[in-house]
């Protein structure tokens, strides 16, 4: 008894292993659309029911059977469409059979018409909110038209718990670059991300996905593009062409939709040229061109820009007795924050740099029109240093402080309004000294006229008292 109890308990556990091998096919199924558009309404219509099992050669293969009763109301859209469809009278039923021919039929040119006969198809499952998702549950088995409002075709799908994307959504990028405030020096080089989705090409027979990026004059295109999908690089695969100001990155994304949503990553680095010198802003801009209807070849775009700044200070030197009495040949030169480097900017390489070495720094002379510049600087605060005054006026005795903000620059902690170019212009005044007395000149003439004054009155006493002595004897 115990054996054969036994027994028992083992052809059981085999039967119910057995059981689960055996592929099981739900009587309903759902379609979620993973994207759903704001304020927009989405709904399924039944095109042809469906029955399909596994293969009972190959275990991982399904075969699927469609159909379409004669009295649903997609059949008469249905039976006017010719292009690789064709529907066949089932003997002794009310149904015909569907069979397409995979040289002429078009998912995408069927969806398009089912598009335009919306209206024909009958009533529809509404599709409900669910979480950031939208779903049509319960649905009978079959081949579904998902259509939503504004015209927009998201799928022609096989419902059983499947997953679907509205194409309608415009695949965005975002750009940016890595400089914190936007403000950057000449001869900076600079990293820029452009960043976009893979989107879903489902009911696409091709997909456009082309970015072009172009540069202002100011920056120098250093032709490197990368590009990554999920974080890996996939550069090799996507065609880029670059030019002198710029590049076009073509990427077929039908080969990656198992990485719908990932993050699509293109970067390249730029450097900023003598060219932004006395510049507004350097603008870069990416255009990415996609495919938005799987049943025509028209596209869509989207696009971003990114500015960047570059300041300039000017020298207003002038007398400070009369400020149009502009100063030639006062000298400058320009340091950091704490005082512990000193501008320079290479004329070889067209680059600023700092060094801490004052000899090594560059070193700006006023014109006859009292003016020098400094050129090129990213936002921050500076120190201007004289180091040789015009002739005959004082050297100044202390640095000018001079703050660089697109929206709140000071010169000595006064505000001063930017001027074209992004430039601050700084009044900076010297005066005249005065004039000491000098050994041989009209001091010492002085000097000396009084001391023959003082003999010739000594003179004149002591003659006038000798006679004053003999006139009282």
């Amino acid at each position: 008894m115990k054996t054969m109890r036994k027994l028992f308990t083992v052809l059981l556990a085999l039967a119910m292993t057995l059981t689960l091998a055996v592929p099981a096919f739900a009587d309903t199924g759902s379609i979620t659309i993973s994207n759903p558009q704001e304020g927009r309404t989405y709904t399924a219509y039944k095109i042809f029911d469906v029955t399909y099992s596994a293969d009972k050669v190959n275990a991982d293969k399904v075969n699927y059977s469609y159909t379409i009763s004669k009295d649903s109301a997609a059949y008469n859209v249905v039976k006017d469409y010719t292009p690789g469809l064709t529907l066949t009278d089932i003997a002794n039923t009310n149904k015909c059979s569907v069979s397409i021919d995979s040289d002429t039929f078009s998912a995408a040119s069927f969806a398009q018409y089912l598009n335009t006969k919306v209206t024909s198809l009958g009533t529809g499952t509404a599709f409900k909110k669910v979480d950031n998702t939208v779903k049509a549950d319960n649905l009978d088995l079959g081949y579904y038209f998902v259509y939503g409002t504004n015209g927009t075709v998201c799928e022609l799908a096989t419902a059983k718990n499947i997953e679907i994307h509205d194409k309608s959504e415009v695949p965005e990028i975002e750009k940016s670059v890595d400089d914190t405030d936007g403000t950057v020096e000449v001869g900076q080089v600079l990293t820029y991300t452009i960043k976009g989705k893979v989107p879903s090409t489902t009911g696409y027979e091709k997909y456009t996905y082309e970015v072009t990026d172009t540069m202002s004059n100011g920056l120098t295109f250093n032709k490197d593009v990368k590009v990554t999908i999920d974080g890996v690089d996939v550069t090799d695969a996507a065609t880029i062409a670059k030019q002198e100001d710029g590049f076009v990155a073509s990427i077929n994304m039908m080969n990656y939709q198992g990485k719908i949503d990932k993050d699509v990553l293109i970067t390249y680095t730029a450097t900023v040229n003598e060219k932004a010198i006395h510049r507004d802003k350097e603008t870069n801009t990416a255009t990415l061109v996609y495919s938005n209807n799987p049943a025509s070849d028209t596209t869509g775009t989207s696009e971003e820009k990114v500015d960047v700044f570059s300041f300039n200070i000017v020298i207003n030197k002038y007398a400070a007795s009369d400020k149009n009495t502009k100063l030639e040949d006062a000298k400058f030169v320009l340091k950091n924050n704490d005082g512990s480097k000193y501008y320079k900017y290479d004329a070889t390489t067209k680059a600023v740099t700092w060094v801490t070495d004052k000899a090594d720094a560059t070193v700006v002379t006023t014109d006859a029109n009292g003016a020098a510049h400094f050129d090129g600087l990213e936002a921050g605060t500076y120190k201007l240093e004289e180091t040789a005054a015009p002739a005959g006026y004082n050297q100044l005795t202390e640095d000018i402080t001079i703050k660089l903000d697109k929206n709140n620059s000071t010169i000595n902690g006064n505000p001063s309004a930017l001027g074209a170019g992004l430039s601050l212009t700084a009044d900076v005044a010297n005066s005249t000294g005065t004039m000491l007395p000098e050994t041989g000149g009209t001091g010492t003439a002085i000097f000396v006229a009084l001391g023959a004054l003082a003999v010739i009155c000594a003179g004149v006493f002591l003659v006038t008292n000798k006679r004053m002595s003999k006139e009282s004897f």
